[in-house]
């Protein structure tokens, strides 16, 4: 056993562990990869929160579509852009006594939206509804860059607008219209940011979709994702 013990280095007494110096020098090391790792790490997860926003923005808008086409109804991506959250809408011809209201999807306790009640999809923490110093649009989308129009709260010119809010609509044929008139439009957008990047969901004339980024210092220019 003494041979044995001998040949491997191992002490005689078995217990006498890291000197306080090796744990010192195991400290430090771990230290300076943490300081390292940190940073990149809060940036993939930065990334990934407002890269998840925009392709849940993006598959939303052509749920909304679909839910047009489907129901034979008109159908809207409905932003609040103070609290940061976005839901779909239909119209519930039948509702509100046969005058018909905005419905939220997957809301069966409501024939008609209600403020605070009805389900809403929050933004991730950090990111919000803006263009942050980017000031053109992506290329062949808009005349000037913006979110979408106002969300009004029933069809047409009647019943006013919803401030600070966002509504991209689409009618029967999944096209996407002007809320007021129902004519054909394709300069729809939704735009998102986390101060560092943004990103725009544009909607074509024809009810094609789009997912840009761009810098939100506003250097370099728009390019796909």
């Amino acid at each position: 056993m003494r041979n044995i013990r001998k040949r491997f280095g191992i002490p005689r007494n078995g217990d006498q562990g890291f000197s306080t110096l090796e744990l010192l020098i195991v400290v430090s090391i771990s230290l300076i990869m943490a300081a390292l790792a940190i940073p990149g790490y809060n940036t993939i997860r930065r990334t990934l929160r407002i890269s998840g926003d925009g392709r849940d923005l993006n598959g939303s808008i052509n749920e909304a579509k679909l839910e047009a086409a489907s129901g034979f109804t008109r159908a809207r991506l409905y932003a609040d852009i103070t609290a940061n959250t976005f839901h779909i809408e239909t119209w519930n011809k039948t509702a509100n006594g046969g005058a018909g209201c905005w419905q939220t999807a997957g809301d069966i306790a409501n024939p008609c939206t209600v403020a605070g009640t009805s389900p809403v999809q929050p933004l991730s923490a950090a990111v919000t509804f803006g263009v942050g110093s980017v000031g053109t649009p992506p290329p062949n989308t808009q005349p000037a860059i913006g979110q979408a129009p106002l969300c009004r709260k029933l069809l047409g010119a009647a019943g006013g607008v919803d401030p600070n809010t966002a509504c991209v609509v689409f009618n029967s044929r999944g096209i996407p219209v002007d809320p007021i008139t129902g004519a054909p439009t394709g300069g729809d957008a939704f735009y998102i940011t986390d101060a560092n990047t943004v990103y725009g969901m544009t909607v074509g004339p024809t009810g094609v979709t789009q997912l840009w980024a761009a810098n939100a210092n506003g250097s370099g220019g728009w390019y796909h994702r």
